[in-house]
Parts: structure tokens; C-alpha cells; sequence
């Protein structure tokens, strides 16, 4: 099964393609967010260099959140168009999953997150060799963050923890209080790779492309404002988890 992989939920974009879970091409580029210039060149490269179009890709995927608003958006509506046009299956993996995937300790609690500033995290915690989301993917305090993984820690006598992602070396004193074996994630780890993507979406459900949405995990600031202008509830169905 052809794979074709997008990343933008971060300042890395990244591209891939994979044959099942062998990563046979990606592409990556630090592009500061100008992701809606440089997507389309990178996947006309990568299919051009394997003499492949569109419509030879059996499956899209793309990381849905939590990353970059706008980000987001424009990977999901990129493959959500590819789906729909070509009639292709398409799947959505967690940004902190795919953080995850890239971690090869799986006896160790493997801790992926990204900075969402003022010592706040999205982050979640996997475990094992299905990467089991064992510390939900949410919105975290970095002192509610710390507690969560010492209390899963104690409760699964585990000594070991991994860091991936952004942001967490500079809380390192705070880490150390947690009196666990501990390790960051290298500089290639910390960065969000699409051939990851590629190889979790291997087992992942397609779903319909119309339900394809971002998991921003926190509400927008255009959705706090509304609230407070409007008085009127936030719809229940919203995919988020915090009000910061």
C-alpha cells in the first residue's frame, strides 16, 4: 500500500512516501510556517522522483493536531481534497503519537510534546510497542504535566522517561525532582517526520474525508472571545479539551 504523508502542524514540514511501513522517500524543510508555498512543490518532487501521480497513492495521511492553527489546516485540507477527488482512503494521527513513533525505548514511558507557552505543554504519554496513550494527549501545566507522569510512574514501577519533542529542557530542574532515569529526544527526533506518520497510518481506520478534523486541544482565541461576547455555550461536540 502506497502512503503519502504531510506534516504542518509545525514549523518542520515534512512530506513522505511509504510502501506499508518502509519509508521510501521524505522530504523535510524548516519553512517558518510558510507551508501553504512550499506543500505542493515538496509532493509533486517526491511523487516526480518515484514516477508516480496521485492517483497511484493508495492512502493520505496527515498529522490532525495539537500543533499550529493554521497549520493544520492546511495539511488537513490539502489530503481531506486529495480523498475526496481521487476517491482515496484517508486517516489522521495524533502529532504527539507520530513524536512517539520516533522513539525506540518502548519499555520506557515516552513523553511527546510541543511548547504552547507560559510553561503550558501539549503533550501525552505512550507506552509500549503499540505506543499505548497512556497519558491522555491534552493541554498541560508543566507542574500537571510532572505529576502525571510521576503518579503513572509509581503506579506502573516505571524508572524510565523520554522526552520528545520541544520545550521540556528548560524545565530540567523541575524534571530531576521527579527522581526518574530520564533522557531527551536528539535534535532529529525532536522534529516531526511524515515517513512516521507514513507507518502509524499502516493500521489506523480510513474514515470519510468530511470527518477528517484538527484536534487543536485547546479552544482558539476567536472562540474564547465569542464566548465571552455572546454568553452562549460551547457546542458540545468541540474536539477541544482547555480554555487557556
Amino acid at each position: 500500500m502506497k502512503i503519502l504523508s504531510i506534516t504542518t502542524a509545525t514549523n518542520h514540514l515534512s512530506v513522505a512516501l511509504n510502501d506499508d511501513d518502509q519509508v521510501i522517500s521524505e522530504k523535510n524543510e524548516q519553512d517558518q510556517r510558510n507551508h501553504s508555498e512550499h506543500l505542493d512543490p515538496m509532493i509533486q518532487d517526491i511523487l516526480t522522483e518515484n514516477r508516480l501521480s496521485l492517483q497511484d497513492i493508495d492512502r493520505f495521511a496527515v498529522a490532525i493536531g495539537p500543533g499550529s492553527y493554521t497549520g493544520l489546516r492546511i495539511g488537513i485540507t490539502t489530503v481531506k481534497m486529495f480523498a475526496s477527488i481521487l476517491e482515496k482512503e484517508v486517516v489522521g494521527i495524533s502529532t504527539l503519537k507520530s513524536l512517539a513513533k520516533g522513539i525506540d525505548q518502548k519499555d520506557s514511558l515516552i513523553i511527546a510534546m510541543l511548547d504552547a507557552r507560559n510553561d503550558n505543554y501539549f503533550a501525552g504519554g505512550y507506552f509500549g510497542q503499540a505506543l499505548t496513550n497512556v497519558i491522555p494527549d491534552g493541554h498541560y501545566h508543566i507542574d500537571q504535566l510532572l505529576e502525571e507522569i510521576k503518579k503513572f510512574s509509581q503506579e506502573n514501577n516505571i524508572d524510565q522517561v523520554v522526552f520528545v519533542g520541544s520545550g521540556i529542557d528548560k524545565h530540567d530542574e523541575l524534571v530531576q525532582k521527579l527522581g526518574l532515569n530520564y533522557t531527551y529526544g536528539s535534535e532529529s527526533q525532536n522534529e516531526l517526520h511524515a515517513g512516521l506518520i507514513g507507518k502509524l497510518a499502516v493500521n489506523e481506520e480510513a474514515i470519510d474525508p468530511d470527518k477528517l478534523l484538527p484536534r487543536y486541544l485547546r479552544r482558539t482565541q476567536a472562540e474564547v472571545d465569542w464566548h465571552k461576547r455572546t454568553g452562549k455555550p460551547f457546542a458540545p461536540d468541540s474536539d477541544y479539551v482547555e480554555e487557556v
